[in-house]
């Protein structure tokens, strides 16, 4: 991408990587640009022919809100079966009940406040989808395809921040476990050189502290796996629907054709 930095948040954004895509080809050379502007063509065809099959079928943009409403509580609903599920030892597992319920009652807490950001939001995405539902039928299908995975993400951002949370967690504790562990080995961590180092002033005192923070920890790491795990099928879940968006959008604008070119 020429236009967007690699470090910049805007290569996120479907919309803008669509926009940077097109001038990239109708920068390029002059046979370039000839193919580009009859796959431009082609794409407002199937742009048009979506909204006409839609608009057939009974379909219209302005019931998208209402999709992702229901979509949105249906995910919601399961979701909490789950986290109350993990709460009562599931499949068996000796989860820590402390823990598990009071990790249980944050990540519940949480989707609350993420139903709360849905039904804020939900009246400006059907405001926008009514605003554009006159000349949606006009706009090319990768950047209707790209509308709709801004609006999805959008809407899944607290799926990371879920995914964020665990992760945490859960890398702190190992964290924890790895030095302690390297600590009955006479070993310690330099974060200046970046290197394993040998302890020379451990101490019995450090041994017996140790022991007892290792054990807690490690007691403590298979209940926060088990709610990383849940949070992270459910974020690799949102990025293949972003990302199977994302290949659609790049295989309706015949990039593989492009790029030889």
């Amino acid at each position: 991408m020429v236009f967007i930095k690699n470090d910049s948040v805007l290569r996120n954004c479907f919309i803008i990587r669509y926009a940077d895509k097109l001038l990239n080809q109708f920068c390029a050379s002059n046979n370039k640009k000839i193919l580009a502007f009859c796959v431009l063509l082609l794409d407002i065809v199937l742009g048009y022919s979506l909204q006409y099959l839609c608009t057939e079928t009974g379909f219209s943009v302005q019931q998208i809100p209402d999709l992702i409403a229901v979509s949105t509580e249906y995910t919601v609903r399961n979701l909490k079966h789950i986290l109350h599920w993990l709460m009562r030892n599931p499949a068996g597992l000796k989860l820590n009940s402390v823990l598990s319920q009071a990790l249980g009652n944050f990540f519940l807490y949480h989707i609350h406040l993420w139903v709360t950001y849905i039904n804020l939001i939900l009246p400006a995405v059907g405001n926008i989808f009514l605003l554009l539902s006159p000349y949606l039928r006009f706009f090319p299908l990768s950047l209707q395809l790209a509308i709709l995975g801004d609006v999805l993400t959008v809407l899944s951002l607290h799926i990371f921040c879920f995914y964020a949370y665990a992760r945490r967690i859960t890398q702190l504790q190992y964290s924890g476990c790895l030095a302690y562990a390297r600590l009955f080995a006479g070993k310690k961590y330099n974060p200046l050189r970046k290197r394993i180092d040998t302890a020379d002033d451990v101490r019995i005192e450090h041994l017996f502290l140790g022991t007892i923070l290792f054990t807690v920890l490690l007691f403590l790491l298979p209940t926060t796996t088990t709610f990383f795990t849940v949070f992270a099928l459910l974020r690799l879940t949102s990025l293949s629907v972003l990302k199977t968006l994302s290949v659609i959008i790049s295989v309706n604008q015949f990039d593989w054709i492009l790029e030889t070119c």
